[in-house]
């Protein structure tokens, strides 16, 4: 004769394994969760919403488990182009003051391929190494990755001439913000390669490799200046050609200064031009 407890027995086993099997199965789909949350999120401590107290105020944010740093240029004016005394200078640059409204948080390095990798998941650079700035990106493949970053939380751009000019400058009025040798890869110390960053020496507000390394693509399209005073300016509304700012590895030293503007096909890409991104208040 069955009794009440074994009739209960077989029932109650297959029960707690799926029980269990629920269990695991739902333990597995938080831990998957937590791992796609960490690695495919931005982490944006401190927030770089928040205007920096300083010029070259430095902030940090993590993309996908790599690092980001930030410097602040602060609201105020400066003077762009070149005097006509200026050695290896452009008549396209005309001095002419301009005055931010805002100031803006700038990458302190050109963009890294590991950088790049983190966000796009693919490398076009000639030269490799994670430590080494990106090339061979249009200024199109340039607008997909600002667009992808800002998908995950970090909202960015490329900058325009004017900012980027301003950044380059820290306060300084002279063709190069300081020692040419001392901040720059360029022909004459090159060897024919782009360089890791942060191997040669910042400007006055911790930004790296703006007179060399690698040229930097900017949001405007080219156009001539004028000797206007100019606010909060973004260039041109159209255009045939973008901007490219800054020296490179394959370039002398003319083509370094502060006030050297280049420009070129948004969809060509070389394998000496690169970019960094700025985060807008």
């Amino acid at each position: 004769m069955e009794t009440n407890s074994d009739n209960v027995k077989p029932k109650s086993r297959p029960r707690i394994l799926s029980f269990l099997f629920v269990l695991t199965i739902l333990v597995v789909v938080v831990l998957c969760g937590i791992f796609v949350f960490r690695n495919s999120s931005v982490s944006i401590q401190p927030d770089l919403s928040i205007p920096g107290q300083y010029a070259g105020e430095r902030k940090t944010v993590m993309i996908n488990g790599v690092k980001f740093s930030f410097r602040w240029c602060p609201a105020a004016s400066y003077l762009a182009g070149s005097p006509e005394s200026e050695e290896g200078r452009d008549k396209y640059e005309v001095q002419h003051t301009v005055t931010f409204t805002k100031g803006f948080w700038i990458l302190e390095t050109e963009v890294t391929q590991g950088q790049w990798k983190a966000v796009m998941s693919s490398n076009p650079s000639f030269f490799k190494g994670d430590n080494l700035p990106v090339e061979q990106v249009s200024w199109n493949d340039c607008q997909e990755f600002c667009k992808k970053c800002t998908e995950l939380g970090l909202p960015i751009q490329l900058p325009t001439e004017a900012q980027w000019e301003y950044a380059c400058r820290a306060g300084s009025s002279g063709a190069i913000s300081g020692i040419l040798d001392d901040m720059a890869w360029y022909w004459d110390n090159s060897g024919g390669t782009t360089h890791q960053i942060k191997t040669k020496k910042p400007n006055a507000w911790g930004l790296y490799d703006m007179h060399g390394n690698v040229g930097e693509w900017c949001k405007d399209w080219y156009g001539s200046y004028s000797s206007e005073n100019v606010t909060d300016p973004i260039g041109p509304l159209n255009g045939s050609y973008r901007i490219i700012r800054g020296g490179s590895w394959n370039r002398n030293d003319l083509h370094c200064r502060s006030a050297r503007r280049r420009l070129d096909n948004q969809k060509n890409c070389y394998y000496d031009l690169g970019f960094r991104v700025v985060k807008e208040q």
